[in-house]
């Protein structure tokens, strides 16, 4: 039975070696680091997400969101320009990147745990 399970997962694994391999991969946040590594990368994260915040709201690229709404509606394909372009911030892309493996919705929620009250962009 195990022989039979390992080759479908052989041929799955496979059959996804493009872009669709990612759903083999698991982040570094998840997989190998320590609550209190956790802990460090979420209030980073938040601190990212609070600098875009601010940063968008002296723009005026907003009227009356809260730090919350913002992270909410902030699309993936937003984000990832802002830090994986030519023109973004390449420590943070490569932070993102390195930790949460690319993906926008763990980052926001790693951010969101931060337990921090709402007084962003009051």
């Amino acid at each position: 039975m195990a022989e039979i399970d390992d080759r479908a997962f052989s041929a799955l694994k496979d059959a996804t070696k493009d872009r669709a391999s990612n759903l083999f991969r698991e982040s570094q946040y998840n997989i190998s680091d320590s609550k209190d590594e956790r802990a460090a990368y979420d209030v980073r994260a938040y601190k990212i997400l609070a600098d875009m915040y601010e940063g968008d709201r002296d723009k005026k690229k907003f009227k009356n969101i809260t730090f919350d709404r913002y992270v909410e509606l902030l699309k993936p394909s937003l984000f990832e320009e802002r830090v994986l372009s030519r023109k973004g911030d390449k420590k943070v892309g490569d932070f993102f990147l390195d930790i949460y493996e690319g993906d926008v919705d763990q980052f926001k929620a790693s951010a969101m745990r931060v337990n921090i009250p709402e007084t962003v962009g009051e």
